[in-house]
């Protein structure tokens, strides 16, 4: 079996991560002091995840150890399981299905699981829901359980969208939720008005700081007046970004959670 154990995490490597599907792994496990990725051969890597070492070792079932390693996210009222953790679902909490794979977006990684906790402390009755870089739709359909009226959840990955909806599907989600890609205010994959509809009461979003800082208007002008922001995706050291775009956008009541690198912002602009 062949393997390539990458140093860091998959916090510390999110962002690679999507390379080394796209390299042509088969599976990623993060165990030890790194992550192991296997791959059927040997392949020529990008730069940025070349610092790893090749090893042969005995043929085992990686997939077993993952799914033996996995555990159930308890994300406040909502607890995350892959396919074959239905039945571990403590009583009185909401179970979301999501197949572990190559759309990000499992709970496991903290950013997910504090924007669902974040969602679950919101009265979502009735809402419109507005998820942006909706990844696995782990977040539009959490909304969706928590209960809110429309869900709209949209990726400038098309690989993604696919993925998102058969969740939803697996989810029994089959009204009131849609995926579809693009993003906001971009001139390339930017969606339509006839698409949106009218503004929404919650928006969403987990994308990197700089997105945040280039989206900030654009929260505001499709959300209601008073809607709350929940904002992830954010390292601490580039928190100060997020917060100026939120100020310099009129935004108020910007509270901050953390944990470990990872920041969530939550805010509303009452205008």
């Amino acid at each position: 079996m062949l393997v390539y154990l990458l140093p860091g995490t998959f916090d510390t490597r999110e962002a690679h991560l999507d390379l080394l599907w796209e390299a042509g792994a088969t599976g990623l496990e993060e165990r030890g002091p790194g992550i192991r990725v296997y791959f059927d051969e040997r392949v020529t890597l990008p730069a940025e995840v070349a610092d790893g070492e090749w090893h042969e070792e005995a043929e085992q079932d990686w997939q077993a150890e993952f799914k033996k390693n996995l555990r159930p996210v308890q994300a406040g009222r909502v607890t995350i399981v892959a396919p074959w953790q239905r039945d571990e679902v403590p009583a009185g909490q909401i179970p979301l299905v999501i197949e572990p794979g190559m759309a990000f977006g499992t709970g496991h990684h903290a950013t997910t699981r504090m924007a669902v906790e974040a969602l679950g402390d919101l009265d979502l009755s009735g809402k419109r829901v507005l998820d942006v870089g909706t990844g696995s739709g782990v977040l539009a359909m959490a909304a969706a359980k928590l209960g809110a009226a429309y869900t709209l959840g949209v990726d400038i990955d098309p690989i993604t969208i696919p993925i998102a909806r058969d969740n939803a599907r697996d989810n029994g989600l089959t009204s009131g939720i849609r995926f579809e890609e693009g993003t906001l205010g971009l001139a390339n994959g930017g969606l339509e008005d006839e698409l949106f509809g009218e503004p929404y009461d919650v928006l969403v979003a987990n994308l990197y700081a700089e997105l945040h800082d280039l989206l900030a208007g654009e929260y505001a002008a499709v959300t209601v007046p008073g809607a709350p922001l929940v904002l992830t995706g954010i390292l601490t050291s580039k928190l100060e970004l997020v917060q100026a775009a939120l100020a310099r956008e009129g935004f108020e009541d910007v509270q901050v959670r953390t944990d470990g690198e990872w920041a969530l912002v939550t805010a509303r602009r009452e205008h």
